[in-house]
């Protein structure tokens, strides 16, 4: 071996035997940060730190509490400025059906009332219908269209039911 070959093999073997202690070694310092390396820790104690961290974490159990409030029966209408509890307006609206025929027990809530134009249009569960306009297939139509109330009659009978409004009906018992 000539000298230039001699000096190519001995700077492999001290890079070789340098990687050798790096990898081998005691555990090291970093210098710049001041910082001892430490081996990875086992796939196992990682997971137990992760479950202990979401057992400590209560934005889980405030999410849970939100979405389980959010689906639970609304005791008042977050609408309405007053304090009427929508038990309250449903039974109101229950006796205004029965002040019609006494044949007639439908569930018909007035919610809404538009005025385009010249035309009106009331908002009945959730439906608009204009004055004439048949709402179920046992002959009740609308018969006239006011803003607090709707007239609800029946064909070939001279009684009328009235609907008020669920809003206006609540603010005026306040």
């Amino acid at each position: 071996m000539n000298r230039r070959e001699k000096i190519i093999v001995s700077i492999m073997a001290a890079t070789v035997l340098l990687g050798v202690y790096l990898y081998l070694g005691p555990v090291m310092t970093d210098s710049r940060l001041g910082v001892e390396k430490k081996p990875d820790v086992s796939a196992l104690e990682f997971a137990q730190k992760v479950i202990q961290k979401l057992r400590e974490d209560t934005t889980l159990t405030k999410d849970l509490f939100t979405i389980r409030s959010a689906e639970r029966k609304w005791e008042k209408d977050p609408f309405l400025k007053n304090d009427t509890m929508l038990s309250d307006t449903q039974q109101r609206e229950v006796t205004d059906n029965e002040t019609g025929t006494a044949d007639t027990q439908m569930n018909l809530v007035y919610t809404g009332f538009l005025e385009v134009g010249t035309q009106r249009l009331a908002i009945i569960n959730g439906i608009e219908y204009a004055s004439g306009e048949a709402i179920d297939g046992q002959g009740h139509y609308v018969r006239r269209i006011h803003p607090h109330q709707v007239e609800i009659g029946k064909q070939h009978t001279p009684g009328v039911i009235i609907l008020r409004l669920m809003e206006y009906e609540a603010i005026t018992r306040k």
